[in-house]
């Protein structure tokens, strides 16, 4: 009991963080596949159950997508925002554009400027732990170097 108490304080103080924490700037995260099971996790410390980790819904098509040379890892750089960057896209990133979204349910993005790559993404709240909220546009860069294992 004590230690059920323990982790979901855990798991509250990473909500707060990532809610509270600065919402502005460029978010370098990794993604790796874990074959046993076929799933898609951020790589991320969580106190709670790996499977609130898990990529699903679209968001593990993108994974699949970006990568490139089957090392089922992929290293990204997010950056959220108000407004539409459009001189993003020279730099490389893509643009991830909210349709819906509801706090306890997660965020409907629609993926544009990622040639070859048609579908909607879902991403669950736990991107309220690192991006702190929803943002209406969400630009994906990806790094090909320095994968960490």
């Amino acid at each position: 009991m004590l230690n059920k108490m323990i982790m979901y304080a855990k798991l509250a103080g990473v909500y707060v963080k990532g809610v509270c924490g600065f919402r502005h700037r460029v978010y370098d995260l990794q993604f790796v596949f874990v074959p046993e099971d076929k799933t898609w996790y951020i790589d991320m410390p969580w106190p709670g159950d790996r499977y609130n980790l898990a990529m699903v819904a679209g968001s593990d098509r993108l994974l699949k997508f970006l990568d490139k040379s089957g090392e089922k890892r992929v290293r990204v750089l997010v950056r959220p925002s108000r407004q539409r960057l459009l001189h993003l896209g020279s730099k490389g990133y893509f643009e991830c554009v909210k349709q819906e979204s509801a706090l306890l349910r997660g965020a409907t993005y629609q993926v544009n400027g990622l040639e070859g790559f048609s579908h909607d993404i879902w991403i669950c709240p736990v991107t309220l732990t690192v991006l702190g909220h929803y943002p209406k546009y969400i630009y994906v860069k990806l790094m090909m170097e320095n994968i960490q294992p």
